[in-house]
């Protein structure tokens, strides 16, 4: 064995697992604890929310549309609530025109086919305009393009049919689905898909589309576009060849509480048209409103609506009686929601009391004014009942826009007050203060007809566009 020097195992072990560091690790390590210490002193830019709501504003732009003229309602009518005075553009199929208008004021319109009035700028908020009749007397607000609406009381057999209008205002096309609620509800295929070309009308008669002998109601619903929808109703008599003509009024929807203000008086029979279009059967209250309560008719209990179907009820017993005493309108109280109407039907002349809608603001209307040495005056009553103790101011104006009453109407939560409007009022304006309010107009003269007050139409809402971050 050589000599020489000796090295322990222990300190080549240790010498072996000691580690180095070298300049990558280092950097390893720096950098991510550097860029830890800037990013904490930079300050963070605020985060926004990027879905904010529609704005709500004042109508710049607005479009009503009023059915073509027929023998039952050939006079047209326009104005405004806004305040303000100009121009309303009407379309009326090929022919186009300008119209002036003013508040309060009503001017006639005229041309074939049905007239698309559009007001822009200052006259756009509370666009009006109507469609009537006056020998007989027939009324139908001209309607504001919707996305759906709902029909009761429509037929489509040799003695009873309905035309549905459907018009396109705009520039692209529209497509529509119609389901009818007979003993149940059906469609077809007219009825399935209808596309109605940019500014075209499209007529549908269901006596000739679905034949039936039931009474029918209607949900018109939009798929693509917008449209407005009006159907005319007409009831012939056989025996002595004449025909009553009348508009069907629509209803926004649905509703557990309906509440019909308007009956005309004279001799006839009165029924109570309802459709429940649920799934489920419906058991509906039937009330008298009168002047300062409202009543459950003796001897008639809960109606009962089969699921899908429309049904309907004489009133003429009770409400002969009812009238006598005062009643000025009708309540269906529903466990499911319903769509309701009575139909009085005066042998040559029929008039239909829909529901009313809730005013919360304002509300306005046109009225028909009968013209010529011969005409029979119209005679307009206001019915108004509110939710809760408040008040209203009622305006009436002519045609020229001479102001005929300004009146405050006080009123009591349950109670309906009639307010009878000056001969010759084509303008009717109601406002509510403290409550909201249910009202229609009753009109009588060479027939009879009745005009539900609808909210009137001032505010839209305008989407906020936007990127993802400002």
């Amino acid at each position: 064995m050589s000599r020489g020097k000796r090295v322990r195992g222990g300190e080549v072990v240790r010498r072996r697992r000691t580690p180095r560091l070298d300049v990558v690790s280092a950097l390893a390590v720096v950098i991510p604890l550097a860029t830890v210490g800037v990013l904490a002193l930079v300050q963070q830019p605020p985060v926004r929310q990027t879905n904010s709501p529609p704005a709500f504003t004042r109508l710049n732009d607005a479009t009503v549309v009023c059915p073509a003229p027929g023998p039952a309602s050939p006079a047209g009518a326009v104005s405004t609530a806004s305040g303000a005075s100009g121009e309303l553009n009407v379309r009326a199929g090929v022919d186009r025109t300008a119209v002036a208008v003013s508040t309060g004021a009503v001017t006639r319109i005229s041309g074939e086919g049905a007239a698309v009035v559009r007001g822009t700028g200052d006259v756009a908020p509370g666009l009006l305009a109507l469609r009537f009749g006056t020998a007989p007397l027939t009324a139908q607000d001209c309607g504001v393009p919707s996305s759906g609406q709902w029909f009761v009381g429509m037929g489509a057999g040799p003695t009873h049919d309905s035309v549905v209008e459907l018009v396109n205002p705009d520039s692209g096309r529209a497509d529509a689905e119609i389901t009818l609620y007979g003993e149940r509800p059906f469609t077809n295929r007219h009825l399935h898909g209808i596309t109605i070309p940019a500014h075209k009308t499209v007529r549908l008669d269901l006596g000739k589309l679905v034949p039936r002998r039931v009474l029918l109601s209607a949900q018109v619903q939009v798929t693509r576009g917008r449209l407005a929808v009006h159907v005319l109703d007409s009831r012939t008599d056989l025996l002595h060849h004449t025909v009553a003509r009348d508009w069907v009024p629509s209803q926004d929807g649905p509703s557990l509480d309906n509440q019909l203000l308007g009956l005309p008086a004279g001799e006839g029979t009165r029924m109570l048209q309802i459709l429940n279009p649920g799934e489920d059967v419906v058991s509906a209250q039937v009330e008298i409103i009168t002047h300062d309560t409202t009543y459950a008719p003796a001897g008639m209990g809960p109606v009962t609506i089969s699921p899908g179907s429309t049904t309907s009820v004489s009133l003429t017993t009770v409400l002969d009686k009812a009238l006598r005493d005062g009643a000025v309108g009708v309540r269906v109280t529903a466990d499911s929601p319903v769509v309701a109407s009575v139909l009085t039907d005066l042998g040559s002349d029929q008039a239909v009391t829909p529901s009313d809608s809730v005013v919360r603001d304002e509300a306005a209307t046109l009225l028909p004014v009968s013209t010529g040495q011969k005409s029979v005056p119209v005679k307009a009553t206001l019915y108004l009942s509110a939710g809760s103790a408040g008040a209203a101011t009622v305006a009436a104006y002519d045609t020229s826009g001479a102001k005929l009453l300004g009146q405050r109407v006080d009123q009591q939560q349950g109670h309906t007050v009639a307010v009878a409007l000056p001969e010759g009022t084509a303008f009717l304006r109601v406002v509510p203060s403290g409550s909201e309010i249910r009202g229609a107009v009753l009109l009588t003269g060479d027939g009879a007809s009745v005009l539900s007050l609808h909210e009137l139409l001032t505010h839209g809402l305008v989407p906020r566009i936007r990127p993802g971050l400002d």
